[in-house]
């Protein structure tokens, strides 16, 4: 169904922004955000000002569980996105994500599919979770696109 990871962003960016499928209401959103651990494949802000990071890949659920698990440094809930058969795969190993505080969606043609939710978070370096915060409301701001 994706043949770039950069699909399956656009693809699940899209739904994020329809209020109507997005399981977590109203988002302002921004893509790649840098830090020094790495770059977020989408952060969102939602609207009592909470960072949620998800992390997408085709195939290689495991290395976007490790990079989700980063993203608890600054975010209040961070997921991996993969695509549904890659995610009916990796939810059978639920305890790792849990064990890492790390949820697991997929878009699908009916909305954004959560299979387990991350508990909320307090992030750790609440600097860089206003960093976060302060490039959404920018992006969000100038009109950019995500």
């Amino acid at each position: 169904m994706y043949h770039l990871e950069q699909t399956l962003v656009e693809a699940f960016t899209r739904q994020l922004a329809n209020l109507e499928i997005s399981p977590w209401g109203p988002l302002q959103l921004a893509t790649e955000f840098s830090y020094l651990r790495g770059r977020t494949d989408v952060i969102a802000m939602n609207e009592c000002g909470e960072i949620i990071a998800f992390e997408a890949k085709l195939q290689k659920w495991r290395k976007a569980l490790h990079q989700a698990y980063r993203n608890t440094c600054f975010a209040h809930f961070s997921y991996i996105v993969v695509p549904e058969d890659v995610a009916r795969r990796a939810i059978r190993y639920f305890a790792e994500f849990s064990r890492r505080s790390v949820g697991l969606c997929y878009p699908s043609s009916d909305g954004i599919v959560v299979l387990l939710e991350p508990p909320r978070l307090i992030p750790l370096q609440s600097r860089l979770s206003q960093q976060a915060a302060t490039l959404i409301i920018e992006r969000n701001d100038i009109g950019a696109t995500v």
